[in-house]
């Protein structure tokens, strides 16, 4: 009997080139390259993809191959081609000129997404003024004491729709000046890791913001503020809970999730004022309630969450601050509790 895979055709060779290069898209940039040894038909494939993903570079060797592949793939490519394009170099430095010319073609290219984890990065005037690109990411690979992203060139990204972003230091220089320059925003990150001599507050005005994640660390004394002016806002996520929380306008915050942080001072009052902007939502979520005190979790009488569904309680110290919030949810369907391995229950 022959087999039936005699003399049988390569379907996936025989789609058409803009399905191959979909196909090809959806895999990192290493591998889409390496489909050029299967045959002539496949020679020239990788050269129309839409994702260009470099993923992590760790050594020198894979750096030097890295810039001869993205200096062909920018050459070939054509404009509105290109939608994303990620580059992370977490462990070496590459040449400043070479990243920054990538990102100027990239703008000519009329990029969508931009995803960058270099380090020492010199960002490009043209950056800031691309008119095509919907979704950044910024993140220095390392601390160095820089302000990486400090830039002086007026912003005007009207597109940008989300935005991730890594600040070292006084984030009005760079990411506040980013954001104010970007009138459609709708999801934002901000991961700001900043110095005890950096005083200044964090004023979030930000009518189209929809989804927002604030983490902070601040070493010393917690003097700063974070003031939430964003009517559209949905979903609030803050990491590592250690900022004085203004909530000025949340009347549309349906979903939140808040990470409190362990510190020698008593913050339970940091927490009350929060929370006061949080009764409106139908799910909450704590992490670490354990870092409040031990028998109760508010300074003041606890808030009534009038239509909280879905309640997520982790790490508690002590049952009574269960209770608590029970006590003041009435239409609550859901709640899970996790328990602090740690301290006597």
């Amino acid at each position: 009997m022959s087999s039936t895979s005699e003399n049988v055709d390569d379907r996936l060779s025989m789609l058409p080139d803009e399905i191959l290069s979909h196909i090809l898209s959806l895999t990192p940039m290493k591998f889409a390259v390496q489909t050029s040894i299967l045959s002539k038909r496949w020679r020239y494939i990788w050269m129309f993809v839409t994702n260009l993903d470099f993923g992590e570079i760790r050594s020198m060797d894979s750096l030097h191959s890295l810039t001869i592949i993205v200096d062909r793939a920018l050459r070939f490519c054509t404009p509105s081609q290109v939608k994303l394009f990620r580059l992370h170099f977490p462990l070496i430095c590459a040449r400043v000129s070479s990243v920054s010319n990538w990102i100027d073609e990239l703008v000519r290219l009329k990029i969508s997404e931009l995803d960058l984890r270099v380090h020492q990065l010199q960002l490009p005037p043209s950056m800031f003024t691309c008119s095509t690109l919907t979704k950044l990411r910024l993140e220095p690979s390392g601390y160095d004491g820089q302000n990486v992203w400090e830039f002086k060139c007026p912003v005007n990204l009207p597109c940008l729709k989300t935005l991730d972003m890594f600040v070292f230091s006084y984030p009005s220089l760079n990411a506040f000046k980013l954001i104010s320059g970007s009138p459609m925003l709708e999801s934002l990150s901000l991961d700001v890791r900043v110095r005890a001599e950096d005083e200044e507050d964090y004023v979030f005005d930000i009518p189209t913001l929809k989804r927002l994640t604030f983490t902070s660390f601040k070493c010393g004394s917690w003097t700063h503020k974070v003031v939430l002016h964003v009517p559209n806002l949905e979903y609030l996520c803050v990491e590592q809970l250690c900022s004085l929380f203004v909530m000025e306008d949340v009347s549309s915050l349906v979903e939140a999730s808040v990470s409190l942080r362990c510190m020698p001072d008593d913050h339970n009052h940091i927490w009350d004022e929060l929370v006061k902007g949080l009764t409106g939502v139908k799910s909450l979520s704590v992490k670490n309630l354990s870092c409040l005190t031990e028998l109760n979790s508010f300074t003041s009488s606890p808030p009534i969450f009038p239509v909280m569904k879905h309640l997520v309680l982790g790490d508690i110290g002590h049952y009574g601050q269960v209770l608590q919030y029970l006590e003041s949810s009435p239409e609550l369907e859901q709640l899970c509790i996790k328990v602090y391995p740690l301290q006597q229950v």
